[in-house]
């Protein structure tokens, strides 16, 4: 679907509005790269790229989800990263001198997707060093949330990843209760945190039989008192894999 069709267009420079990687670029700018992206649809399942491949589009999500991954030599998958509506990736490959996508990606459901070439995009980035603050900032973070991941998987026990997670998707302020919905499946979520599907669900139930939280139904959830929840990420807990 080609942004150069009005309403494609109007959706891309309405998504773009809250974007870290266009902050500080001018209207004409904006319009440029508008002109030269295009909205792709992604049934469920369907992938997006593969590791390994030339990367020269990065991915902004208009609707739906995406899933990053990598196999092992034996088949084995590890998901990366887990992507939803307003949310880019790809970006780690816009500095690379011979840029290779170092996952694969797959849509979950069915997805309405940005693509955004890398070329033009860098040639608009050179005249806005505001633009390149931002992205190095908002690459700094990725990283050192990466790092927060790595010890939350190697140090730490399934029950803390599985609590530390729901605490990712509460607002922050937030102080009384608190009703979430899972974002994807309990799988796909188990497969992010690095444990078994079985493992996740007989944690949620576990916090649940104690009231740190309600089990809603579905993928709802609610935290009667997200402080509870906190609390319950300090307390030593045994290895529940």
């Amino acid at each position: 679907m080609a942004a150069n069709d009005g309403a494609s267009a109007r959706e891309i420079r309405e998504a773009l509005k809250h974007q870290y990687f266009v902050d500080g670029m001018s209207d004409a700018q904006r319009s440029r790269l508008v002109r030269g992206m295009t909205i792709q649809p992604f049934a469920a399942g369907q992938t997006l790229f593969h590791r390994g491949d030339i990367a020269d589009t990065f991915f902004l999500v208009l609707a739906g989800r995406v899933k990053l991954y990598r196999l092992s030599i034996d088949g084995d998958e590890k998901i990366m990263g887990l992507v939803g509506s307003g949310e880019s990736f790809g970006e780690g490959v816009l500095f690379m001198s011979t840029p290779r996508y170092p996952v694969s990606a797959q849509a979950l459901e069915k997805s309405r997707i940005v693509a955004i070439n890398r070329t033009e995009y860098l040639a608009e980035l050179q005249y806005s060093f505001q633009t390149c603050m931002s992205v190095m900032c908002k690459l700094t973070a990725r990283i050192e949330r990466l790092l927060d991941e790595v010890e939350s998987l190697t140090l730490r026990d399934s029950r803390y990843r599985v609590v530390n997670y729901l605490l990712e998707l509460i607002p922050e302020p937030a102080d009384g209760p608190v009703r979430l919905s899972l974002p994807t499946s309990k799988s796909a979520i188990a497969g992010r945190l690095a444990i078994r599907a079985e493992t996740f669900s007989r944690t949620l139930r576990q916090l649940a039989e104690n009231g740190t939280i309600v089990l809603c139904g579905g993928r709802t959830i609610e935290v009667p008192n997200p402080k509870l929840l906190r609390h319950a990420l300090r307390t030593k807990s045994a290895q529940a894999s």
